[in-house]
Parts: structure tokens; C-alpha cells; sequence
């Protein structure tokens, strides 16, 4: 027989063994990635990925090997092949404690080798383990990375177990490794989305509970100060006006005067502070921009201060929504009339980005924003940064001395 003839075939058969393992190799990297684009749980994968894996390898049966905290390798649930009473379904498969057990050499170490189709180390560490009836066996690293979630393992090939089944094997460990840590990153991120939204529910809860207390407070205050504080002046200026009129010497009753005047400065300063903490009342108007025109002319006549408004916002935003945006103009209305020694003030305010964006700006006298916080009467600009983020939006505010200010904020249209 020449040479040509001895070793023609060869190259024809090595041929067709790389294109049977790179076909084995496909179908296995498409089981694998079937999982990403199907709603099926882990368990039913895994069982019909060992299927899969038997099939390719021409196994009679296959499992998936998970690496317990302390270095136990437990079966995952629904391997192929094995019955229900199989001793398989208890072992637990330690590995060496300091990385040099058999299993550790052999499978995580890629020391397996083939004999005659299989691997007898691996054959005699199943077979210790109660599984008497292996014929041959091999198995590979299930991992993700340098991340070792456990092993996948193929049992009782008829004709044998080859160097590309255990290629197909090791591919297989790869893919299901990344696939696993998929999953976990999906359940992780699910969990997130859920603790998320219940941090922004706590955060709903918080404002509503803010906004109802401090309203609430504000009422107490009001209606103390006038049923108790505001009558009691009234009384005293009645009795005062009593004694007046029975007093007997003109110095008696410049004294008297006197003593009236003061009252009246101090019933008039009261009731100032009444308007000033009166709450808004609760029922909102139904045309926020409405309201938003109103404040602007209250302040127009008591200040003098010429407003103007660009008002492009819908008419069906949310009560809890109307509540922040006019405390937070009427905010920086307020901040404007103590102040600036503005003339004029402008508001814009618009729908954008699925909430409620608003813009107040003035041409009075600024100020230093980094300084503001400890500026005697500013901390409603930290009150309206804080409302507006409590409701999950943002506040800024620019300002330079001379420059006047402009306040802006948005808020989500629901909380």
C-alpha cells in the first residue's frame, strides 16, 4: 500500500469529526441560549439543557452538579435520565478543602483525561458515592468567569465518550454559567424594582404626611391665635375704652391713648401673622393656573410688583401635584416681596418630561446663592429644594448680586 494510500482517509475523517464537533457545539450554544428569549424557570431549563446535553453526547443520562457555600456539589433538581429513586438524588460530593480533592484536579483544574471513553478517576469517585451502575462518565466546570457555580457531568456513552464530546461538555459549562449568572442579575435587578418601588411609596407616604402635618400645624397655630390670642386684644381694647371713658384727668387719658395705640400695633402685627401662616385651603382650585394668577395679583397689589405668566401646563394634574408647585411659587413669590426690591417677576410653567417644569425669575437685587442658607429669612429656598425632591424632582436656583433670581424646579406628574 503506497503512503498516499495510508494516510488519504485520515485527513477525510479529521474532517469530519471537527465538523460534528462544531455542529455538537452549535446546537449546544443554542440550547443554551434559548433560555434568554423564553419565560421558563430554571429548574425546567436546566432539565431540558441536560437533555440536550445527553442527546449530543449520545449520553444515556446527564445532570448539573451546584456548588453549595461550603464547597458541596449537590445535584440541581430534574436531572436526565436518572429514576426517581436513583441514589443520585442524595448525594452530596465534598471537594478538598484546600483545592487538591480529586474532584477539584478533575473537573475545576481540567486534569480529566480519557481512557477508553472515559474517565476512571472520575467512574470510581461516582461509584464510591453509591452510584454503582456508571459505565463511563466525564464532566466539566460549570462556571461564569473565574466564578465557580458548580459542574456538569454526562453518564454511559455506548461507543464511548471523545475529546469533542468533553470540548462540547466545557462549552456547555461556559454558556450555562453566564446564562446563570443572567438569571441572577434578573432576579436581583426584579428584587430592586420592588424594594424601589416600595422606597418610593415610603417616600409618597412621607410627603403626604409633611404636606397633611405641617397644614395641620399651620390651622392649630391660625385657630389659636385667633379665637384665644386675637380675642383677648379685643377684650382688652373693649375694657380699656371702659376705663377711658370713666377717667377723671386729661393726663390719665393720654396715658390711655397711648396704651390703645400699642394694642392696636400689636393686634395689627398678629393679624399680619395670621395671614402670613394661614394654611391653603385644602380643597385646591381646580384650575391650578387660576390659582397661580391670583397669587400673582395679590402680590401685584400688595407689593407693586408687575407679574407676568406663560402658563402651558394640562388641566389634569394630579391634587398632590397642585399642592407642591403653588407652595413652591408661592414660596418664591413670598422670598421675591420680603426681599428682592424686585419690579417685575415672570412665571413660566410647562409640561416636559412627564411632570410639571416652573420657572420664577425676578429683576431685583440677588443675592449669593452658596451664602443663602445662612441669610436671616431664606430657608424657604431650602424648603422648596426639599418639597421638590421629597416628590422625586430637582429645584435650582440661580442668583448674583445685582442680577436678580431665578427659581426653577420640576416635579413629577405623579408622586
Amino acid at each position: 500500500m503506497s503512503l498516499d494510500g495510508d494516510v488519504g482517509p485520515r485527513p477525510k475523517r479529521s474532517l469530519q469529526q471537527l465538523e460534528r464537533s462544531q455542529e455538537s457545539a452549535f446546537a449546544a450554544l443554542a440550547a443554551v441560549s434559548t433560555y434568554l428569549d423564553s419565560d421558563e424557570d430554571l429548574p425546567d431549563f436546566f432539565a431540558r439543557l441536560s437533555a440536550t446535553i445527553a442527546e449530543l453526547s449520545h449520553a444515556r443520562r446527564a445532570a448539573f452538579w451546584r456548588l453549595g457555600p461550603r464547597g458541596t456539589l449537590v445535584l440541581q433538581p430534574n436531572p436526565h435520565g436518572f429514576a426517581a429513586d436513583s441514589p443520585v438524588h442524595t448525594i452530596r460530593l465534598q471537594l478538598g478543602a484546600n483545592g487538591d480533592g480529586a474532584v477539584e484536579r478533575l473537573v475545576f483544574a481540567d486534569e480529566l483525561g480519557l481512557v477508553k471513553g472515559s474517565s476512571p478517576a472520575l467512574d470510581a469517585i461516582w461509584r464510591g458515592l453509591g452510584l454503582n451502575d456508571v459505565r463511563n462518565s466525564i464532566a466539566a466546570a460549570w462556571s461564569a468567569g473565574e466564578r465557580r457555580i458548580g459542574a456538569v457531568a454526562v453518564y454511559d456513552s455506548q461507543r464511548g465518550f471523545t475529546p469533542q464530546d468533553l470540548g462540547v461538555l466545557r462549552l456547555v459549562g461556559v454558556a450555562a454559567g453566564l446564562v446563570w449568572q443572567y438569571k441572577e442579575s434578573e432576579d436581583e435587578l426584579g428584587h430592586t424594582a420592588v424594594r424601589l418601588e416600595e422606597a418610593m411609596a415610603a417616600r409618597r407616604h412621607l410627603l403626604n404626611n409633611i404636606a397633611a402635618g405641617g397644614d395641620e400645624a399651620r390651622r392649630r397655630f391660625a385657630s389659636a391665635l385667633h379665637d384665644d390670642s386675637l380675642q383677648l386684644l379685643t377684650g382688652a381694647e373693649l375694657q380699656l375704652e371702659r376705663i377711658r371713658g370713666d377717667a377723671a384727668s386729661g393726663h390719665q387719658i393720654v396715658q390711655l391713648d397711648q396704651l390703645k395705640h400699642t394694642l392696636r400695633k400689636v393686634e395689627d402685627s398678629l393679624r399680619r401673622l395670621l395671614t402670613n401662616v394661614s394654611p391653603e385651603p385644602l380643597q385646591l382650585p381646580s384650575d391650578l393656573r387660576g390659582a397661580i394668577s391670583e397669587r400673582l395679583e395679590s402680590m401685584r397689589i400688595r407689593a407693586g410688583i408687575e407679574p407676568h405668566i406663560d402658563s402651558r401646563i394640562p388641566d389634569d394634574v394630579p391634587h398632590a401635584i397642585q399642592a407642591i408647585v403653588l407652595k413652591n411659587i408661592s414660596e418664591a413669590l413670598t422670598n421675591i416681596e420680603k426681599h428682592a426690591h424686585a419690579t417685575r417677576v415672570m412665571v413660566v410653567t410647562e409640561a416636559i418630561d412627564g411632570g410639571i417644569r416652573v420657572e420664577v425669575g425676578d429683576d431685583g437685587t440677588g443675592f449669593v446663592v452658596a451664602e443663602s442658607v445662612r441669610v436671616p429669612g431664606h430657608i424657604g429656598l431650602v424648603a422648596m429644594r426639599e418639597r421638590a425632591q421629597l416628590a422625586g424632582g430637582w429645584c435650582r436656583i440661580q442668583s448674583e448680586p445685582g442680577t436678580g433670581t431665578k427659581v426653577e424646579f420640576w416635579v413629577p406628574l405623579s408622586l
